[in-house]
């Protein structure tokens, strides 16, 4: 440190003056580089950040109602999902009436899986069945149509939980 001194004591007032103030100056750019133009930078990328996130929410909130109905469907499946496959299976094709043309059921090749066979089945009826089983979870993975005469089908199809 005496080294300093001496060094300063060796220069004019006027050589500490510029000595001084280029010290403040770097000591100002330092903290401008470091410190100020960061925070700006991050300060001005989350100001244009902020009308996507305001649109993001305002998707999510429209995406709400979806949501809900979703949620109601799927609990209305949940309510029956203790039974076994096959059992809602023949509840729901009893209830459209259409048990009588199911000729053949058997397990799928995945576990949840039902195949089964159909013979002069009523079209419309299988699509009112579709719907009720959809209702309860249950969807269909595969489905083969042959239409036998006006409004009969013949259907092999493969039913999923």
């Amino acid at each position: 440190m005496n080294a300093l001194t001496e060094k300063l004591a060796i220069l004019s007032s006027r050589e500490r003056f510029v000595l001084l103030g280029g010290g403040l100056l770097a000591l100002g750019l330092i903290l401008y580089a470091l410190a100020w133009q960061p925070w700006q930078n991050e300060l001005n990328r989350l100001r244009t950040q902020i009308p996507a996130m305001e649109e993001t929410l305002a998707w999510m909130r429209s995406q709400a109602a979806q949501v809900e109905v979703l949620s109601a469907r799927s609990k209305r499946g949940a309510d029956q999902s203790g039974l076994p496959l096959l059992t809602l299976i023949e509840r729901s094709a009893n209830q459209v009436e259409i048990r009588d043309a199911i000729t053949r059921m058997s397990p799928g090749e995945k576990e949840d899986q039902v195949r089964i066979w159909m013979d002069n089945a009523d079209f419309d009826r299988w699509l009112r069945w579709l719907k009720t089983l959809d209702d309860s979870g249950i969807e269909v993975a595969e489905a083969n149509i042959d239409r036998s005469v006006e409004n009969q089908v013949s259907i092999r199809t493969t039913l999923q939980r």
